[in-house]
């Protein structure tokens, strides 16, 4: 439950009804400050009895103390309870400002007595309403707190003008120094070079009240004294929220200005409130931001750790099917080429061409299939026992590998390698590094129906290894395609033709190695990867992996 002053000298001032006792009285020391005559020093308290349960007991005062109208020595406090006091009446709520996690509390009426002595002035010089909405309007999650602070309280200056604030925030109710940030003549400075009035604002802060310097008369000038050489004015607002944090807003003027007077105070005190809530909304927005943020990040390693397992399920099945067959077709080649060497008679050279090409073609199967079990596997890349090759012939050999797909899709391929140009490693990751764009780029005119087109493949020299190219002229990517092209089993071929894999290895590849890949492409006119690989294109997983000494049975989601 809540306390409100509703009535009297001290009206604008409540307090939530928690753990600790609340004294009221006429003495500053007081937690309720009621500035009124016939109000004792010490004139009640309210004890906390139990989870619930308060109990209000007067304090032997002059004046008495009743609860709906009625004089009582100690009676339990209940919702809705009006307790008396002097010229002053106190409710019991049920809550603060409904939905607001803020507890401002300011006393402008005992001030203006206290104020009017002095003479001092109001000096607001725009709407409480106007500032209110642009105050309002500076709420983003994507400002930091720091500079939320910076330009709300630069709405606050527009209406009280002041040299210097600060906000120092306790968090979760810790006794430990303040956090504090704040401007100085409208500087950003650091929080060693603020040195607001220590009396002020912890007097503020334990009677959860606003405050003017001139209520503390000698202690504020004497809290100041050692950087000033004649007190200034100033004020502190403190305001609670619901996360346990207490905040303390201060202004601070020069000697030389206008002091601050209660219609100063009361403005600010309201700005305030909407400072605190927009700024506390703005924290728990970017935690729910974050959290949200990691359960994307949880999702997505679930999500890649599924299709990593499904890749190993496939690579384990690819292995152990194409196993019998590749070595089929290995053992044919070499009986072709021994019967061919017995052969007395003469020998047409394109026939020992073709078993060549035929030879290549299963090397190329064999150490695909040791990529793809690599890669399922989460296999590094390992130092290559290869030595340099040649790269004009390693490019020349793949497109004859997928000469097939390139015909079908009638397109024209054209290559562009410096003669001479050679990279250290294994020649077969580079094999299936063009394969898998040149077959992709082919499959894609194809698809677009299309007649014709041009597939580019244009190798430079770089600083420490060279820049591959492989552009074509056909439909080209939709933005959020493209965003997902090397994601492991993303395909947008139809049927069955894609596996979502080509991409994905290539990714793999070219990263493993040290290089990188970037895409270009626009709708309806094509796309171009641009690949930058290093001088020792290492061979992927193990060397000792031999296609044709797999295992013939894999275990369950063996690979995964």
């Amino acid at each position: 439950m809540q306390l409100f002053v509703i009535r009297g000298p001290g009206k604008g001032q409540h307090r939530s009804l928690g753990d600790d006792p609340i004294s009221i009285g006429r003495d500053g020391t007081n937690e309720v400050v009621l500035d009124d005559h016939q109000v004792s020093r010490h004139h009640a308290v309210i004890q906390p009895m139990a989870d619930g349960v308060w109990m209000l007991c007067d304090q032997e005062s002059t004046n008495h103390t009743q609860l709906n109208g009625e004089s009582i020595v100690r009676a339990v406090l209940r919702e809705g309870d009006v307790i008396t006091i002097g010229e002053s009446q106190i409710s019991i709520q049920a809550s603060a400002t409904p939905g607001s996690p803020i507890e401002v509390q300011v006393d402008p009426e005992s001030l203006q007595r206290s104020l009017s002595i002095e003479g001092a002035t109001s000096t607001v010089g725009k709407p409480l309403q106007e500032a209110l909405f642009q105050v309002g309007l500076l709420a983003d999650p994507s400002l930091s707190p720091t500079e939320f602070l910076r330009r709300a309280l630069g709405i606050v200056s527009e209406g009280v003008p002041f040299d210097t604030w600060a906000w120092l925030e306790w968090l979760d109710g810790s006794e430990k120094g303040p956090t504090t940030v704040g401007e100085k003549v409208g500087r950003p400075v650091s929080s060693t070079e603020l040195d607001p009035s220590r009396s002020l604002v912890a007097r503020a802060r334990k009677q959860r009240a606003g405050l003017i310097s001139s209520q503390l008369g000698d202690a504020f000038a004497q809290s100041v004294v050692l950087r000033r050489e004649q007190a200034v004015t100033a004020m502190a607002i403190p305001l609670l929220s619901r996360t346990g944090s207490d905040s303390v807003l201060y202004l601070e003027r020069s000697a030389s200005s206008v002091p601050f007077g209660a219609e100063d105070l009361s403005w600010v005190a309201t700005i305030a409130s909407q400072i605190a809530v927009d700024l506390e909304n703005t924290r728990l927005y970017s935690q729910l931001h974050g959290a949200f943020e990691e359960l994307n990040r949880s999702r997505d390693q679930l999500t890649e750790s599924e299709k990593m397992a499904a890749i190993g399920r496939l690579a384990s099945g690819f292995a152990h099917d194409l196993n019998n067959p590749l070595g089929s077709v290995l053992g044919f080649i070499d009986l072709a080429q021994r019967t061919i060497e017995r052969s007395d008679g003469p020998i047409p050279e394109a026939l020992t061409g073709h078993l060549e090409k035929a030879r290549d073609a299963a090397d190329f199967c064999r150490a695909l299939s040791r990529n793809l079990l690599a890669f399922a596997r989460r296999r590094p890349f390992g130092q290559s026992n290869h030595g340099e090759f040649d790269i004009r012939e390693t490019i020349d050999s793949t497109l004859a590998v997928c000469a097939a797909a390139i015909r079908q899709s009638g397109c024209e391929i054209v290559v562009v390698v410096p003669d001479g140009l050679t990279l250290s490693g294994d020649p077969s990751t580079l094999q299936q590094v063009v394969m898998n764009l040149v077959v992709n780029a082919a499959d894609a005119i194809a698809e677009s129906e299309q007649e014709g087109g041009t597939i580019e493949v244009v190798v430079t020299t770089g600083s420490d290894g060279i820049h591959l190219e492989v552009s074509d002229d056909g439909p080209g990517m939709p933005g959020e395609v493209a965003e997902r092209i090397f994601e492991p089993l993303f395909t947008t071929k139809a049927g069955s033709r894609g596996t979502g894999l080509g991409l994905f290895v290539v990714n793999r590849i070219i990263e493993e190695a040290g290089g990188a890949i970037e895409v270009e492409t626009t709708p309806g006119v094509g796309t171009s990867f641009k690949l930058e690989i290093p001088d020792q294109l290492a061979r992927l997983g193990s060397e000792e992996m031999d296609i044709l000494s797999l295992p013939t049975s894999w275990p369950a989601g063996g690979g995964s």
